[in-house]
């Protein structure tokens, strides 16, 4: 007798792939997977971007602060030299930042003594030797000049390498010293000159005076960094310094790119105590005015190097007493202020 065995093959579910309607759904949730995460992607590309920009901006704002700051405390720095208050010898006027020294006579020197800072409320009334150094200057933008003995001596240190034909400052301690064309009666009162000027004594009249280098400074905001038609509004240095032969404002640097305007309002002190009474932009300051400076509120506003898409600056903005904007553009900005008080010209007149 005959067994029959049944095969299984028959029983056995057969196999097969995906139907296309499966396959279909399985690429549509496969693209909106991909589309997230590429939206995601984009998105946080675009944050870091935009937050790339905020970072180097705000770096740039309390950069120029910085700067700005300490250049102003140093300011009215000369040694042990003491000018005298505006009320006792004031100034006969305000010292032209962009004459080179060959012009300089007593006069001149006395009243850069007495006026450390001033200033051009947006640039105007700038001498006319100074155009070919505050060139392409942004609009409602003020220009600073800042002046002060370097707080090292010339050569010693990390200190510049004394030069015989750059300008020094050396405070006289030996009685009457004759210098060039005029006497130095004061036994305090500096003698600003090169190689040429006469031996400067300490007290002891045997020690030469300190050498420190005479610096004055420019700043001011062009409309733009490298090229002409990359416009970004970039912070300027012009420095006084030996050129060729003689001593003058040297052509203004590029410092800090995306300051759009510097705004300063200046306290001046009009009672000689110490203390600022009246902020204003000086805008028409005497040169006794400029003399009783002893306080400086700083406005910046840092603006963005790189538009932002899609974004629109609807914002005003206030740098102490005048308003920007809107600009009506893509660019972010902000506002970075600080106040600053002259130490020299100020410590001088305080009271116990």
């Amino acid at each position: 007798m005959m067994t029959t065995v049944k095969s299984n093959i028959s029983t056995m579910n057969p196999q097969r792939g995906f139907s296309l309607i499966e396959l279909m759904i399985s690429i549509v949730l496969g693209l909106l997977i991909m589309t997230g995460v590429l939206a995601l992607y984009l998105d946080l590309t675009r944050s870091n971007a935009e937050l790339a920009k905020m970072n180097r901006q705000v770096e740039n704002g309390r950069f120029t602060l910085q700067l700005l700051q300490q250049e102003l405390w140093h300011a009215g720095f000369w040694d042990t030299y003491v000018p005298p208050l505006p009320s006792v010898t004031p100034p006969t006027e305000i010292p032209n930042p962009c004459v080179g020294f060959s012009d300089w006579n007593v006069s001149y020197i006395n009243n850069l003594f007495a006026i450390p800072v001033q200033g051009y409320a947006s640039g105007t009334s700038v001498p006319a030797e100074c155009s070919s150094i505050i060139t392409n200057e942004q609009s409602n933008s003020d220009v600073l000049v800042v002046r002060y003995a370097a707080t090292c001596v010339a050569g010693v240190g990390n200190c510049e390498n004394y030069d015989p034909d750059k300008l020094y400052l050396q405070t006289q301690g030996c009685g009457d010293t004759l210098h060039g064309n005029y006497v130095v009666a004061a036994a305090t009162l500096p003698v600003v000159g090169t190689s040429s000027a006469t031996t400067v004594y300490k007290k002891d009249c045997t020690t030469a005076a300190d050498k420190r280098k005479l610096i004055a400074s420019i700043f001011y905001v062009r409309n733009y960094s490298v090229t002409s038609s990359d416009g970004i509004p970039t912070l300027m240095r012009a420095d006084f310094d030996l050129s060729g032969d003689s001593v003058q404002m040297q052509s203004a640097q590029p410092v800090i790119e995306g300051i759009q305007s510097i705004h300063f309002e200046y306290g001046r002190d009009v009672d000689e105590d110490g203390s600022a009474d009246i902020y204003d932009d000086c805008s028409s300051c005497t040169a006794a005015d400029w003399a009783n400076v002893v306080a400086i509120q700083i406005y910046v506003l840092a603006r963005n190097i790189q538009a932002s898409t899609g974004y629109v600056e609807d914002k005003t903005y206030q740098l102490g007493s005048i308003t920007l904007g809107p600009f009506n553009d893509s660019f972010m900005r902000h506002v970075y202020s600080g106040y600053i008080r002259l130490v020299n010209p100020s410590g001088r007149r305080d009271k116990p």
